[in-house]
């Protein structure tokens, strides 16, 4: 098992060193001192997660008496696995936020299919719901696979990826469903991600996008994480907004033009 404890650890140091880069890469951040200390309060506490999650997998492999099956040797391997991508996936987001921010991240535009991105990010999130079998990850097929559009592919998924991780934190028990389609905005491209959660508390509509434009207004992380997102789309051309029909959960939808 030493490998697995030096993978770990070199994971560790990796995110640590990361982490010391991009906070003073974050010095220099132009907006509010509440803005920045809210970001990077929500990027420590949601860090500490998986990185509290290879400190347990440390403890278990490293036990000498252990003895292993080959299903809790994969179960083991796809945690390390989920837990590095979650990592990967906010330091992507500082990095994008703070350019984003500063000199603006350069759009790399590539070609992909809408309905592999969307697989991709359910499949990197199937660990966030182990331990709540009455919760169902699903990928609602409404395009072809050979249907393409071009764009930052990484951003996309970025957003897409965080709003999956935002609709498992909420939602309890039902489904999670994503999809994507042509027909809801006609012309445009329309990546859906719907739960069946307890929803947005409706004293806070018409605010869960209004953290760049009144940090004070900020009361829990799921609104920064949508306030970023919310600025991504924006850098593609594109916008996310919250489908105002759907009642039962919350129904969030980034719209992208058609390249």
């Amino acid at each position: 098992m030493e490998w697995i404890l030096v993978i770990l650890a070199v994971a560790l140091a990796v995110a640590l060193l990361l982490l010391l880069v991009l906070w003073n890469k974050m010095k220099t951040f132009s907006r509010q001192e509440r803005m920045r200390v809210s970001f990077l309060r929500n990027i420590d506490h949601e860090i500490r997660v998986p990185l509290k999650s290879f400190v347990s997998l440390a403890s278990t492999v490293g036990k000498e008496d252990l003895y292993l099956s080959k299903s809790e040797k994969r179960n083991i391997s796809e945690q390390m696995v989920f837990n590095a991508n979650l990592i990967g996936t906010l330091v992507d987001e500082m990095m994008m936020f703070s350019e984003a921010s500063e000199s603006g991240h350069q759009l790399l535009m590539e070609s992909f299919s809408p309905n592999a991105l969307c697989q991709r990010c359910l499949q990197a999130n199937m660990m966030s719901i182990y331990h709540r079998k009455a919760v169902k990850l699903s990928f609602k097929r409404e395009l072809s696979d050979e249907f393409f559009v071009k764009s930052d592919r990484h951003m996309v998924e970025l957003i897409v990826n965080k709003l999956v991780i935002n609709a498992c934190k909420f939602t309890e028990e039902g489904e999670i469903r994503v999809g994507c389609n042509t027909t809801e905005h006609p012309d445009l491209l329309t990546i859906y991600i719907s739960d069946s959660g307890r929803g947005i508390p409706q004293n806070r509509l018409g605010n869960i996008f209004a953290y760049f434009d009144k940090p004070d207004d900020l009361q829990d992380e799921a609104e920064l994480d949508l306030s970023i997102c919310r600025q991504l789309a924006l850098k593609l051309g594109g916008e996310l907004q919250r489908d105002s029909l759907f009642e039962e959960g919350t129904r969030m939808m980034l719209i992208l033009p058609l390249r």
